[in-house]
Parts: C-alpha cells; structure tokens; sequence
C-alpha cells in the first residue's frame, strides 16, 4: 500500500486525532498505551484507513475501541466512510505531525479542572438572540465574585445554541488573567456521579474539599439535579458555601428555574437571587454570520448562493450548523469535487429540514390542543368562552408564539383575534405556568405531538 503523507492528510488526521481525544473516557495511560503510535495512513471518499505499530494493538483496537474510533471520524466528518486498521511497525517511531485541531482536548492544568481553551469570546459570534447572555458572561469574566448580582450567573435555552460556549470562554478568560485563582468545570451528571462515588467509598469530606474551596465553579446542564434529592442537598450547601464566599457560580440549562419542578424550592430561590439569561435560536442575520466565520476556521470557501441558502435552511442550532459546514468540507475534500448548491443540497440533505407550511403547524396546533381539552376547532376560533375553551384558546396562542416565529397580529389572524387580545392571554398562560405544573406538562405533551 502507498502511503498518502501529504499537507491534507496531516490535517485531517490532526482533526480526527483532536475528536478522539476529546472523546476519550479513558485514563491518560490507558489512551498513550493503545493510540501512542496510531495514524491515519490513507482515506478516499468511500474508505478511511488507520494504522497502529503490532499485530496486538490492532486487534486489541479493533475488538474493543472500533466503536470510539467510528464516533470520533463521525464527528471529524460528518460522516463516516469504511474504516479499516492495519498493523504498519515503521510507524512506531514517526513523530506526531502537527497541524490544527477542530477540538481540543483540555488537560489537567494547575489549579484549573475541565477547562476546553476552544471556547472563548474571540470565536462567539454575537447576534440579537444571544447578546444579553454574552454581556452577561464577559462582565463576570471581568469581576468574578463581585459585587454586582451575576451570582450565579444562571444561562438556559435549547440544546446547542452557545450556553456551553459562553460559561467555558467566561472561565477561560479569568483563567488567562488570573491563572492562581482554582477553577473547576463539570457536567451535571459527572457531578452526580462523583458524589455517589465518594459517598460509598466514604470520602464524602473530599468532594466537599474539591468543590467548596473553589474561586470559580461551573456546572453545564444543571436541570439534571431535580428530584435527585442527595445530590440537591449537597449541591445547597456548596452553592450557599461559595456565594457566601464570593465565588463566582456559572450554571447553564435547558429551562429556567421555574420549569425544574422536582427541584427544591430553596434552590430555585437561589438561582433567581443571581442573574436568570436565555439564549434563543439564531436569527437570519446571525446564522449567516456563524456560517461564515465556521467555513472561514475550516478553510471551507462556500459560494454566496450556497452561504444564503444554508442560512435559511440550517434554522435550529449551531451544533446542527457545525455539522453541516463539516460534512460539506469533508465531502468536497475527499472527493475532491467543488462545493455547488447541487452538492450541498444532496450531501446534507439530514440537516436541511423541509419546514411545513405555517398554515399547516398552526392548524395541527389547534387540532392537537382541542383534543387535549375535550373542545372543538370551532370553539376554540369563536366566541364562547368557557373555562375549558378559553384556556384551550390561550394555551394554542401560546404554543403558536413559542413554536412559530409570527407576530402577534400574525397569530391574531389564524385566531379571529387582534393582537391586544393574544398579547394578553399569551400573558395569562405565561403567569399561570409559573405555578400551575399541569398546564406545563399539558403544554409539553401538546407541543411533543405537534412536532411529531
């Protein structure tokens, strides 16, 4: 076999190498004993091939690790092609190649734990429906633990959208200005996960020692704290531990305080007692935006027409845009085909969501809520106002703003109301959700059907 050692194969390998390490839940000797000496050696449009140093590892790779490996070019890709590894001794002693990363795995580094440098405020590309959490997050970079109300410093909205992004380039940045202060990031789960260690090896003053001796804690996806009543004990008194103590908080979640219902009441307290930001999905002009500034970072020239035509169809988040613009570059890099708008519409036809007309979502949403509360369509759109109609009629115009990006007129128009009126019982709904759980979990199932 002829080995492909050209300038692009460096940088995909440094790519693919870069997610694996990311995506390693091994231990650091583990990780350097298995994958020291394993490369990619050659890759084409339909086949990647990967090469370690003895027969051993390769089996032993192949055996235990494939699955890791697929996950990782995955994410590398955007898509994965066949892989085959093969045992290629010379490779044993080359020197790692060295080239971009598209992710960088964080070490262990002085007093700061679970840090990913990738994320900063340099590479944040801020638009209408983030600018306000980006504020938020650079202002407590600049004075963690300070006087002003940003603790905790609470980030929630959907999954990809940058709340991730913003808590780490908040951390990053007081660890590049102030690297003595002790930092420490983690997943909520993980967080979970470690206390239940400690409890049974009954070492529970030792997580309480890494946790509440801290100057900066962060915790990604706080939500899965509810209903977890040990871990909600724990966390209240390291949250009230640090804050007492001026330490900077920085939480993120998929929903505001108010939608945790199993969490406990004083937590949620204490959340709203700092300072509650959203981030909304992207609008046109940000979208564009990222697009470009992705493409730029990965060497990717997009067209204008495709720039536009991927701005208006990747409207989710940018996790989606990411993987978008990757598999793009990856499918025009190992094909060696120019990127065209015929190209792109049929190599990622996954991310281009045929979005149903909105006279069509409307119309599911009303069918959808007058069956959850035993109603017709008619009553719904006239004039009756019953306690089940009338809340039936708030809880579709409500859906209809959160699912739907129209006006209020908009939505009056499809409801036979003028916009002071749907203004105002979309305000209703909104005060009767925060203590009414079952108009929630009424809400959830109507928009999980509608969707579906």
């Amino acid at each position: 076999m002829a080995f492909d050692y050209s300038e692009e194969l460096n940088l995909l390998w440094n790519t693919i190498k870069a997610e694996m390490e990311a995506a390693s839940t091994m231990s650091e000797a583990a990780y350097e004993t298995w994958f020291s000496d394993f490369r990619l050696v050659k890759h084409d449009e339909n086949k990647i091939v990967f090469s370690t140093a003895t027969e051993t590892k390769r089996k032993v790779i192949r055996e235990k690790f494939s699955g890791f490996i697929k996950t990782s070019v995955e994410n590398a890709l955007g898509y994965c092609p066949a892989i085959e590894i093969i045992c290629d001794p010379r490779k044993e002693n080359e020197n790692e190649n060295a080239g971009f990363a598209s992710f960088l795995k964080t070490e262990e580094e002085g007093k700061c734990h679970g840090l990913n440098p990738e994320f900063t405020f340099d590479n944040f590309v801020v638009g209408t429906s983030n600018n306000f959490a980006h504020a938020c997050a650079s202002s407590v970079s600049q004075d963690p633990g300070g006087e002003h109300n940003y603790n905790p410093l609470f980030i929630y909205g959907p999954s990809g959208l940058g709340k991730t992004h913003l808590m780490y380039a908040a951390a990053n940045k007081v660890h590049s200005e102030h690297p003595e202060m002790s930092i420490v990031c983690v997943k909520c789960e993980d967080f979970m996960n470690e206390l239940i260690g400690h409890i049974k090896n009954h070492t529970t003053e030792t997580f309480r020692e890494k946790y509440r001796k801290v100057d900066m804690l962060l915790i990604d996806d706080i939500q899965f704290i509810s209903g977890k009543e040990t871990t909600q004990l724990e966390f209240f008194h390291t949250f009230d531990t640090l804050r007492e103590a001026k330490k900077q908080i920085i939480l993120t979640s998929d929903r505001p305080p108010k939608e945790m219902y199993t969490l406990a009441e004083r937590i949620r307290t204490r959340f709203a007692q700092g300072m509650l930001v959203d981030i909304q999905p992207p609008e046109y002009e940000l979208r564009l935006a990222i697009i470009s500034k992705k493409a730029d970072k990965t060497k990717i020239k997009l067209p204008p027409d495709v720039l536009t035509f991927l701005a208006e169809r990747l409207n989710s988040n940018i996790r989606e845009i990411e993987g978008a613009i990757k598999k793009i570059g990856a499918i025009s890099f190992l094909s060696g085909k120019a990127i065209t708008l015929e190209m792109v519409k049929s190599s990622i036809p996954e991310f281009l969501h045929e979005n149903k007309p909105v006279t069509e979502t409307i119309e599911k949403i009303i069918e959808v809520t007058a069956r959850k509360y035993d109603v017709t369509v008619e009553e719904i759109l006239g004039t009756k106002r019953t306690k089940n109609i009338k809340t039936a009629r708030n809880v579709a115009m409500y859906i209809a703003k959160q699912i739907l990006d129209l006006s209020l007129p908009q939505i009056g128009k499809f409801m036979n109301r003028d916009h002071s009126t749907v203004h105002s019982n979309i305000q209703n709904i909104e005060s009767l959700l925060e203590t009414d759980n079952q108009l929630s979990n009424d809400i959830t199932e109507i928009i999980t059907e509608v969707k579906s």
